[in-house]
């Protein structure tokens, strides 16, 4: 009787130690609720903007529930090496085995995974994730924040990737 219910016991034991570990596996897409622009007002204090100004530093502020964050500001994508034809066309001289052009700096997320291309790290704060990012020249660009809960560097890496629009610089 007593070998019974102490199989019994472990049984239950172990099933249960199984149990919580599968919940943990079970990671939900994480979700975007604002993103918000700063810029530095006269007295030095962060002010809430709808547009940001070229050549001075905006932070941008994105409140999610995810484990890890990076914005794609889509400001600044030059190529390595550029060639021009007899015609004046001016195409990319550098290319990588698939024909993509190699980068010396990009954060345009349409250039995800080509040589040269990266989002912006993002530090966490009570208000959310945060970077800064100076943009240097004027006009509309397209602003991408990449999120993710879990699995980064494994198979499991499934990034939520939000389009938060289009972002008109002065």
């Amino acid at each position: 009787m007593k070998k019974i219910l102490y199989q019994i016991t472990l049984a239950l034991f172990a099933g249960a130690s199984l149990t919580s570990c599968l919940k943990e596996d079970i990671v939900a897409t994480p979700g975007l609720a604002s993103v918000k622009l700063y810029m530095a007002n006269l007295q030095g204090m962060d002010s809430l903007v709808t547009q940001p100004v070229k050549g001075k530093p905006v932070k941008i502020v994105v409140d999610t529930d995810a484990d890890m964050c990076s914005v794609w500001p889509g400001g600044a994508r030059v190529i390595m090496k550029k060639k021009q034809s007899t015609d004046g066309v001016t195409f990319a001289d550098s290319v990588d085995m698939f024909n993509h052009p190699v980068l010396v700096n990009s954060d345009q997320y349409s250039d995800y995974g080509l040589v040269g291309a990266k989002g912006l790290k993002t530090t966490l704060s009570s208000e959310g994730w945060y970077c800064t990012y100076t943009y240097s020249k004027s006009g509309e660009f397209d602003l991408v924040v990449v999120v993710t809960n879990h699995g980064y560097n494994t198979n499991e890496f499934k990034p939520a990737v939000i389009e938060v629009g289009k972002l008109q610089v002065k």
